[in-house]
């Protein structure tokens, strides 16, 4: 369609709903005297308002750090300011400001409830400023509400502070109890598992795999030390045997002359001079000194078979000893004792192997239950360290509690200060009457309009016979002209002023209601309310 065909279609439209004028004048002035009549009947609604400050800040506070149990009171005031929203609050603030009188049943009363929660609004926290705001059409009530809420704001603020405590330290002190409980079992536990396990234990020394490695090095230690000690052994009886020179020997002398000593006996006075040594370290049973004294019984018994064979030979007479011989030179002597030495250390040696070789060949029968015992005894460990771990911090914890409650009197960590009263401006804040009389206006005449355009498409006309012709797709041989009479043309002209003065007189009235809003609500309220009573 090109648009002259688009505005022949929109005067179309016009002619067919100027066909029901009077229809949709009477339409929009029922809309607009029942719409102004709702409007002015609504009750003006006040707005009252407070403002308080939740100050935060303490001189205390730096010197606290790390003290005390730190926490954030900003938060704490932010779920109070939430909390006020919920029905037992608003409950308490509706018996307190006398809202409940305004109810008879319980419906009411829930309505009113929420009526509350829906007005009331609790706002702010960023800088520490939170507002308090509430409409109603009482003023006096609007600030009566505000100051309960605001009173009901710091007391409960207030008091949260204490009950937080109270609540987290009984939740301490049983968490405590519990722990110290589950330490004692553990503790039990663990002295359990150790006597039950006793030599399976890993010690000082680390592990099984510590051990055995431990163990084997010990072994080859010993196995080298033993070598040596075997060299220097056979080293020294070479030497005593004459496979080496000897230097400082005297010759020997027959025997029968001199005292009455033995060859044994220097060997013999060198031995006790070692165990004399000894004792002072040592006890008795040392290894070292028992074998000394093993050392000195052979000697001794080998002694008196040499004396009882000299005299047996007639070389010495009873009561004498054989003369000095090679074995009373000081060279030779040393060497004895050398060799003596030597005797017992590689004695202690191979003592100490078997000690390390039993241990190499128990901890490999015992692989099994080591590993095993080894296992369970760390899982013992780690349970009772984290249960130890956890019981220090719950102590802490309470310590830190504890200096909390002693300093809080002091520290005054929340404080408010009430930087605006509860207060409502004289003048209401709702509804804006004007904007609502203006738009019951508009929405009068768009109902009209509305109407005539649909009772149009309902009941439609042709007004041309472009579009008789185009609807029936039949040829139109000719059209006939109304022709009206001056009488009823006056009378056409006559109606269409009176329907722009019905008009004119919607807008004036919509004007003289704005300007005599608040006077024509007052009345309509009262005669409502005088019907009504």
């Amino acid at each position: 369609m090109n648009p002259q065909e688009i505005i022949a279609d929109i005067f179309d439209h016009i002619r067919g709903m100027w066909r029901y004028r009077w229809l949709a004048a009477g339409v929009g002035w029922a809309i607009c005297i029942v719409g102004w009549f709702y409007v002015l009947s609504l009750p003006n609604m006040y707005a009252a308002s407070a403002k308080v400050f939740v100050d935060t800040n303490s001189l205390l506070r730096p010197l606290m750090q790390g003290l005390t149990a730190q926490r954030d009171p900003l938060e704490e005031v932010r779920a109070v300011s939430r909390a006020l929203l919920t029905r037992p609050y608003l409950e308490r603030v509706a018996h307190d400001t006398d809202l409940t009188l305004r109810v008879e049943t319980p419906e009411q009363l829930e309505k009113l409830i929420t009526s509350l929660q829906n007005r009331i609004k609790v706002t702010g926290g960023r800088d520490q400023i939170f507002t308090i705001e509430y409409q109603d059409p009482s003023r006096a009530k609007a600030e009566e509400v505000v100051a309960a809420i605001l009173d009901r704001f710091v007391e409960n603020a207030l008091g949260n502070q204490g009950e937080d405590t109270q609540m987290t330290e009984r939740a301490l002190a049983s968490e405590i109890r519990e722990h110290e409980e589950r330490l004692l079992a553990a503790e039990a536990r663990l002295a359990r598992f150790k006597t039950e396990n006793l030599g399976y234990m890993p010690g000082e020394a680390g592990d099984y795999h510590q051990r055995l490695q431990a163990a084997l090095a010990a072994v080859a230690r010993t196995e080298e030390q033993i070598r040596l000690m075997r060299e220097r052994r056979d080293e020294l009886q070479r030497q005593i045997d004459g496979e080496e020179p000897v230097f400082g020997i005297m010759p020997a002398t027959p025997l029968g002359i001199g005292g009455g000593s033995c060859s044994q006996s220097g060997q013999i006075a060198e031995a006790e001079a070692q165990i004399a040594t000894l004792q002072v370290q040592y006890t008795r049973a040392h290894p070292r000194i028992r074998a000394l004294e093993e050392r000195i019984e052979t000697l001794r018994s080998q002694c008196d078979a040499e004396l009882a064979e000299a005299v047996a030979s007639g070389r010495m007479s009873t009561g004498t000893a054989p003369a000095p011989s090679l074995e009373t030179n000081p060279v030779y002597q040393n060497l004895r004792i050398q060799l003596s030495s030597a005797e017992v250390e590689l004695a202690q040696l191979r003592a100490a192997l078997r000690t390390h070789q039993d241990t190499v060949a128990q901890l490999r029968r015992d692989v099994d239950k080591i590993a095993e015992v080894e296992t369970e005894f760390k899982q013992l460990n780690r349970d009772y360290d984290v249960i130890v771990d956890r019981h220090q911090q719950l102590l802490r914890r309470w310590e830190d509690l504890q200096a909390k409650n002693r300093l809080d009197p002091i520290t005054d960590q929340v404080q408010f200060r009430r930087i605006e009263p509860p207060f409502a401006p004289a003048e209401p804040v709702a509804p804006n009457r004007p904007l609502l009389l203006v738009a019951t206006l508009v929405f009068g005449l768009g109902a009209g309009v509305a109407l005539a355009f649909g009772l149009n498409q309902v009941h439609p006309v042709f007004f041309t016979r472009r579009k008789l012709s185009r609807a029936t797709e039949l040829p139109v041989l000719g059209v006939i002209s109304m022709m009206l009479s001056p009488a009823a043309m006056r009378q056409r002209k006559l109606g269409a002023f009176a329907l722009a003065g019905s008009y004119a007189v919607l807008v004036v009235l919509t004007v003289v209601l704005i300007v005599l809003a608040e006077p024509g609500s007052a009345l309509v309220r009262q005669l409502l309310k005088g019907a009504a009573v």
